[in-house]
């Protein structure tokens, strides 16, 4: 009986170290070798969107980052349109497309260039292919983000927001789902690297408080609910204004640009629409940064940012904060932006 005893305690330790050392050798899900984006936007309000998706477009083609989805902040099929036509031009026409439909509605901060994705040919057809034909099949924006995250490995997501927090704001305040069991904050802690936003005026030394900028301010309660929710040990990059302000890619230049062909979509909203109100690459300035390098757009220390009563944005430095904002360069930067910003017409 003792030596029954010896025996199956000896095989009791031989199973846990055979457990213990196979799922010690299990491989852990492999991190992507490139940056998983998904672009949040305001598309149809200003241009400086259509580059910023161009240039994650080409990056996406030449194998330097991953496109998961492009999320419609703004609701109304009709900016979904412009969302679809620019994925099927540039190659991409199963790319998952999510549309807000509780946040706002047909706000347009410069122009309206919608019509674009109904123009027609001399034979009455489309100009540019679009996958959809209902949009009201699209899913909501913050369920498309939940789907995708639920699908990413641990930390890998990176999240641009270029334009209203609406749907991010949804995402955060969701619950379990049919992807996922965890609310929308820890799937957010979970799954995504970096946020950035481009909104505010920060400048260097800004501890003062400054203006919210256009983007916060199209939703105040919307960019509340992000700067409350978002978990704090998630990074998030501001691009403000000021860095965009330095580059502009004048009409004239994009469409001499673009000499090669009258059949693409950003030349053509430059020939039908009025693009000479003073729009600078704002938007552009968040993939640039996240594919070229941190070493292309200097950033602030890190910090916290709060906003006020009257709205009003304040940045107080904290090296255990999770907020960094980007800062301008000087008039050889930004040509070297601009430049980078061209290449994707020529």
């Amino acid at each position: 009986m003792k030596h029954t005893k010896t025996f199956i305690l000896l095989a009791f330790a031989a199973f846990l170290l055979f457990a213990c050392s196979k799922e010690e050798t299990t491989p852990e899900p492999q991190q992507p070798a490139v940056p998983q984006i998904i672009l949040d936007t305001d598309i149809a309000s200003s241009t400086d969107d259509l580059f910023a998706m161009q240039l994650l477009y080409r990056y996406a083609a030449q194998g330097r980052c991953n496109l998961l989805g492009v999320v419609v902040d703004r609701m109304g099929d009709t900016n979904a349109a412009v969302a679809d036509l620019m994925n099927n031009y540039y190659g991409f026409p199963t790319l998952p497309i999510g549309l807000e439909r509780n946040g706002t509605y047909e706000r347009f901060g410069y122009i309206n260039y919608t019509p674009i994705a109904q123009a027609t040919d001399t034979n009455g057809n489309l100009l540019f292919a679009r996958t959809y034909s209902d949009y009201s099949s699209l899913p909501d924006g913050y369920v498309l983000y939940r789907q995708l995250l639920a699908n990413a490995p641990n930390g890998s997501v990176t999240i641009m927001l270029t334009g209203i927090a609406s749907t991010i704001a949804n995402l955060l305040t969701s619950g379990a789902d049919q992807y996922s069991p965890l609310s929308g904050v820890e799937l957010v802690r979970r799954k995504v690297k970096r946020l950035y936003f481009m909104a505010t005026k920060l400048e260097p030394g800004s501890e003062q408080e400054v203006s919210p900028g256009y983007n916060m301010m199209m939703h105040p309660e919307a960019t509340s609910t992000l700067l409350e929710m978002w978990p704090d040990d998630v990074d998030v990059i501001i691009s403000p204004s000021a860095p965009g302000n330095m580059v502009e890619y004048a009409p004239e230049q994009v469409i001499s640009d673009i000499d090669w062909t009258d059949i693409h979509p950003i030349k053509q909203i430059y020939l039908r629409f009025d693009c000479n109100t003073g729009q600078r690459m704002w938007d552009p300035m968040l993939p640039l940064q996240e594919i070229e390098g941190d070493s292309l757009i200097a950033l602030s220390p890190r910090g916290r940012i709060s906003v006020g009563a009257d709205n009003k944005v304040s940045f107080s430095a904290d090296l255990d904060g999770n907020y960094r904002y980007q800062i301008a360069g000087d008039e050889a930067w930004a040509e070297r932006m601009l430049n980078l910003i061209r290449a994707s017409n020529r």
